[in-house]
């Protein structure tokens, strides 16, 4: 029986649907960035940014597919993405901040080559396209705790791929301790929670870390587990740098097949290193351009109300060349 989807055969870039980023470091900056500081930080780090527009073409990669690990189809994939976020302030006192980002992802798949090793489920070659949606809602406070600075966040995120129903809530949870806070440094250590089905796991250590490297304007800007970047300015307007930046999406589907559940999610952790060039045009549009290599962490099929280790389709593919432009609008 073959099942117009093609679940598997999105292997490396399931990023069509919505970046929902288990990691969400979005929220553990704001509440310790003043004001006057929250252009600078938005140019360091992307999350912070109003709004952006992210195109991005992928090369074709191989994949490998095992349903309930039994061999289940290999082949190849060439993708490409449009991915969108708008951030909206709500309300800002004493230390805390309020705020609500949309997401818009709509990805474009093109399966060539498919072996399928079972009679069934069977994916088709050919292409098509998935749209996801994701509203988040984002608190942070700064405050003390036996004397030391420390900032609480937490994310509410649901998930859709149309507007009639929500997929998927997330919660991530986050405790920083800036450790120090100068012109040149920054240093914050912390710990982040995860209650989101697809994350391998439940708690991941944060650190946030900037540090001027010389007068000629070298930066070095860690935010893990999420992003390091190496970043060179070129002159007030214009820098290059060289990263890596890792990201989750999900994608949802509902099937008829007798070997599939009615509901599952297709999930992926990836990781793209590259160098990269931005260009302020004006006070508050930013240009990015970008290339390099995408690679998947982990990519597994999960049934609605299982867990990451539950998953009854894993997937493999090798890395593979990617080509980014994005457009970014900075608080103002």
């Amino acid at each position: 029986m073959k099942i117009n989807i093609l679940i598997v055969g999105m292997l490396l870039f399931s990023i069509g649907t919505y970046a929902q980023n288990m990691f969400s470091m979005s929220s553990i900056h704001p509440a310790d960035t003043l004001k006057k500081e929250s252009r600078e930080q938005a140019i360091r780090f992307n999350t912070l940014r109003r709004a952006s527009v992210t195109a991005d073409i992928f090369g074709s990669g191989h994949f490998d597919s095992k349903l309930n690990d039994e061999d289940l189809n290999s082949g190849k994939s060439r993708n490409s993405r449009i991915s969108s976020f708008f951030s909206i302030p709500i309300s800002s006192w004493d230390g805390n901040v309020i705020g609500a980002t949309i997401y818009h992802n709509e990805q474009f798949f093109d399966v060539r080559e498919v072996d399928n090793k079972l009679a069934g489920p069977l994916v088709n070659t050919g292409s098509t396209s998935k749209s996801t949606l994701g509203l988040a809602l984002n608190y942070s406070r700064t405050d003390e705790l036996f004397h030391t600075p420390v900032i609480y966040s937490a994310v509410f995120t649901g998930i859709s791929d149309n507007l009639k129903s929500v997929r998927r809530f997330n919660f991530n949870g986050s405790i920083v301790f800036p450790v120090r806070k100068t012109p040149d440094v920054y240093f914050a250590v912390g710990a982040l929670v995860q209650i989101d089905p697809s994350a391998p796991t439940p708690v991941l250590p944060t650190i946030n870390y900037y540090r001027k490297l010389n007068s000629n304007g070298l930066d070095l800007i860690v935010d893990l587990p999420q992003s390091a970047t190496l970043k060179q300015s070129l002159s007030r307007k214009a820098w290059v740098y060289l990263g890596s930046n890792a990201n989750t999406y999900a994608s949802f589907y509902k099937s008829g097949a007798p070997a599939l559940p009615h509901e599952y999610s297709y999930n992926t952790i990836e990781i793209k290193s590259g160098p990269g060039f931005e260009y302020l045009l004006g006070k508050y549009i930013l240009l990015g351009i970008s290339g390099g290599v995408n690679s998947t962490v982990s990519a597994r099929t999960i049934a609605k109300d299982s867990n990451y280790d539950d998953a009854f389709i894993k997937t493999k593919g090798k890395s593979t060349t990617y080509g980014e432009f994005r457009i970014s609008l900075l608080p103002f």
